[in-house]
């Protein structure tokens, strides 16, 4: 080999990839959905500050809408490589390439290096490898093995990508079903059910009160100029899952635009656990809270913002002040520092380290 090799890779989430480059060798690697999906999800389920909550990640609406959105790319890479495949491409099935690699890269190989070596590549492939042989992957072993949510996931894939040639391995169909209506919701380019022309209304016949089906139609009752209706399916949706994040936070923006109280289901413990990363959701419950004169809550809940916030303002701000309510001038003077030093043109914040000052001044005289 006398030339430079440069090596990419991409997931093509949003299919801009250029399928056009001729001086390019594309390896389009592809796996059976079921064992991908339990591997993807290992990865998806771990616990993190920039993450959504885990609480709703564990739970079967979360798992659903996730799968369907995997359901979709999987259909729209087969149609984007698949249905007509690149002429410099090397097709990769992940099991096969597991079962016999020398015989799978060595296309790969042929076209870097013109021709291959078989027992320099064994080799090579056996000293990475550590001498492992491949096993399959039990499905049924995974954590996240669910037949009910994964077996129409399976039929959807394997109905609508037919040039992946993948063997079912549990038993179910997608039509008509719940599922079926989360693919409705997420993929536009779904066909709708015979007789349906909303493709809103579609999916919540099929998959009624999801909550991600539910909260774009609390977020279309708003548009339409129906605060309350839409209120009333957010709590509806909060009693189902009250770990779903974007259902407070599209509650936030309905009761500020319609100049409303936050109300009290929203102001539950579960809140802090939902939008752990969200501040001004946090906040935002603290201010009704504290409207309630609810101190000690309010206090728990801008406690978690400024560890997690601390650069948060008006958190660190709300968090002195209702700490001088408790008459903890002592622990309100640094927040109240932090407040004014981050917006030091803020009026309030300024008056609330006066008045803190002014406490200190006259305990020592």
């Amino acid at each position: 080999m006398n030339r430079p090799i440069s090596f990419q890779k991409s997931h093509d989430w949003d299919f801009s990839l250029d399928r056009n480059l001729p001086d390019a060798l594309y390896v389009v690697q592809y796996r059976h959905p079921v064992p991908e999906a339990l591997s993807d999800r290992d990865l998806a389920m771990q616990d993190k500050l920039d993450k959504s909550s885990l609480n709703y990640r564990r739970t079967s609406d979360s798992y659903s809408w996730w799968l369907a959105h995997k359901a979709i790319y999987y259909r729209r890479f087969h149609d984007k490589w698949f249905r007509r495949r690149v002429p410099n491409a090397v097709y990769l099935n992940y099991d096969d390439l597991l079962r016999d690699p020398v015989g799978q890269i060595a296309g790969i190989v042929d076209w870097v290096d013109g021709s291959t070596d078989s027992e320099r590549l064994s080799q090579s492939i056996s000293e990475i490898g550590g001498g492992r042989t491949f096993t399959p992957r039990v499905i049924e072993a995974s954590a996240y093995f669910d037949q009910a949510l994964l077996a129409p996931f399976e039929a959807y894939v394997i109905e609508r990508c037919p040039i992946f040639e993948f063997r079912a391995e549990l038993s179910g169909s997608y039509r008509n079903s719940e599922f079926h209506g989360l693919i409705i919701a997420q993929d536009p380019e779904e066909p709708l059910p015979d007789g349906e022309t909303d493709r809103l209304e579609a999916a919540a016949k099929l998959a009624p009160g999801h909550p991600e089906i539910s909260l774009r139609l609390a977020e279309r009752e708003f548009q339409r100029g129906a605060p309350d209706k839409a209120i009333e399916i957010i709590q509806g949706l909060l009693e189902r899952n009250p770990f779903f994040s974007g259902a407070y936070r599209l509650l936030m923006q309905i009761c500020r635009g319609a100049g409303k109280p936050l109300p009290d289901f929203a102001c539950r413990a579960d809140a802090i656990f939902a939008c752990h990363n969200y501040p001004d959701i946090l906040v935002g419950i603290s201010d009704a809270l504290l409207r309630e004169k609810r101190w000690v809550n309010a206090l728990s809940v801008l406690g978690v913002t400024t560890v997690l916030f601390p650069e948060h303002a008006r958190a660190n701000f709300l968090l002195a002040k209702t700490l001088v309510q408790e008459g903890r001038w002592a622990q309100a003077r640094a927040y109240a520092e932090k407040a004014l030093k981050l917006e030091p043109q803020n009026d309030k914040f300024a008056g609330l380290n006066s008045r803190i000052v002014t406490h200190f001044s006259e305990k020592a005289a």
